[in-house]
């Protein structure tokens, strides 16, 4: 279906886009499991890490590690955050026009448009021309419309 790489770029859009950020810090059990749920790609952790290093060589996001020490002086380790770069939004741009492309032909002819836009260009001018107003009686129901002007 598709590489490794496209499904691993497509997980970390998908994570980053349910939060509406530019970054996200999935980690790499969830994207393990997301790999496997919506791609069907079950790779091993090691495979996981080769495939983020080839993409953070190529150029697609940046991976900052994020660790802390604690107090009794050993390093906690947190998800790694991956930073995306242009070279990745350069490539959804090409999967967004790819995917346009083939629905293209599924579009409404342009033949059948034309009556559609003269269509809508005399709707407005219509509907300008006709006030609908709403008749409330005293108990705060409405009754019927009327209409005004012509």
């Amino acid at each position: 279906m598709e590489s490794q790489q496209e499904a691993i770029l497509m997980t970390l859009v998908g994570v980053a886009k349910c939060h509406n950020k530019a970054y996200c810090w999935v980690s790499q059990n969830k994207m393990l499991e997301l790999l496997a749920k919506y791609h069907a790609w079950n790779i091993s952790r090691r495979t996981l890490n080769r495939r983020l290093r080839e993409l953070e060589d190529q150029g697609y996001f940046v991976r900052v590690r994020r660790h802390i020490k604690a107090d009794d002086g050993h390093i906690v380790f947190r998800s790694t955050l991956y930073k995306f770069c242009g070279k990745l939004f350069n490539w959804l741009y090409g999967v967004k026009r790819w995917v346009s492309n083939i629905f293209r032909s599924f579009r409404v002819p342009n033949w059948s448009q034309h009556n559609s836009q003269r269509e809508s260009k005399v709707l407005p001018e219509r509907s300008r021309s006709v006030e609908k107003l709403l008749v409330k009686e005293k108990d705060g129901s409405v009754s019927e419309y009327r209409f005004a002007g012509g």
